[in-house]
């Protein structure tokens, strides 16, 4: 399973233009795709001013049974009120059907990861859970967080032993290391916006966890929990897949030209410390 296609302002707003002018010629307003849910994202006046230079916004379709979100699209840098269209295009799981009935979220996400609902983060839902093909639903982000928000490690350090992952020992539920950029790739490195860390089980599936670090330095030590899991209620356990990918328009989504990416050669089982990924290819 591969990010959906990243999305931004820039590139929704251009195929609303085009949608619009084709209208325009026909005499009549440009309806979105019938398989899709569109409506309006605003601010409550009620949220503190920083709300509004939150850069990430994540839109969420949570399927009404619960389970996995169908769809997810995020955004950067987004002025409100803000008009989403989100399509199969944007499916987190491949195959699965664009269809049923969903809630909206909309979040506001200060360090641009998914994970917890923390401090600096501000979201709402609509109302009402609607049926794919649903128009002008309404979602109002009006909620703070309020959870501790988790430090993203930053800082430079020497390059750990080894890519080798040690054994778990008990009781543990993290994966530590380092991500380092290979020699021919040290350049391109530099000033890239965003590093996302990807780790995914060992069947096929949406990633068990993902970790986001802004404005990343190498080498870079990395600590990966609990808290980075994507989904509610699941575990972070058993033995998974290890991606780090250097992203140069800071949307997660499959790579895209410019990205760099680096993948541990083996499963790394969750309590592994000295974990090494070289990021050692370009897209």
């Amino acid at each position: 399973m591969r990010f959906p296609p990243p999305r931004s302002p820039r590139r929704t707003a251009a195929l609303l233009v085009a949608a619009l002018m084709g209208a325009a010629a026909a005499g009549c307003e440009p309806a979105p795709p019938k398989e899709s849910v569109s409506g309006t994202v605003r601010l409550s006046p009620a949220l503190p001013p920083e709300a509004r230079r939150t850069r990430i916004l994540f839109i969420i379709l949570e399927p009404e049974e619960g389970g996995p979100p169908l769809a997810v699209q995020r955004l950067v840098e987004t002025k409100f009120p803000y008009r989403f269209v989100l399509t199969a295009d944007d499916m987190m799981i491949a195959g699965r059907p664009f269809a049923g009935r969903v809630r909206v979220r909309a979040r506001l996400d200060k360090d641009g990861r998914a994970g917890p609902f923390a401090r600096g983060d501000y979201q709402g839902v609509s109302a009402l859970a609607v049926a794919v093909g649903a128009r002008d639903v309404e979602v109002v982000i009006d909620r703070a967080g309020t959870a501790e928000p988790q430090e993203a490690a930053e800082r430079p350090a020497p390059p750990p032993p080894p890519p080798a992952a040690q054994a778990p020992a008990a009781g543990e539920k993290t994966i530590t290391g380092t991500i380092v950029i290979a020699p021919h790739l040290a350049s391109k490195a530099e000033g890239k916006p965003v590093l996302f860390l990807i780790a995914r089980g060992e069947r096929p599936g949406p990633p068990l966890a993902v970790l986001g670090v802004p404005n990343p330095r190498f080498p870079l030590r990395f600590t990966l929990s609990q808290e980075n899991v994507m989904m509610p209620g699941a575990a972070f356990e058993g033995r998974v897949r290890l991606v780090a990918r250097v992203d140069a328009d800071g949307a997660a989504g499959p790579p895209q030209p410019g990205d760099l990416e680096g993948e541990h050669p083996g499963l790394v089982p969750v309590g592994a410390q000295g974990v090494t990924i070289v990021v050692d290819r370009e897209y």
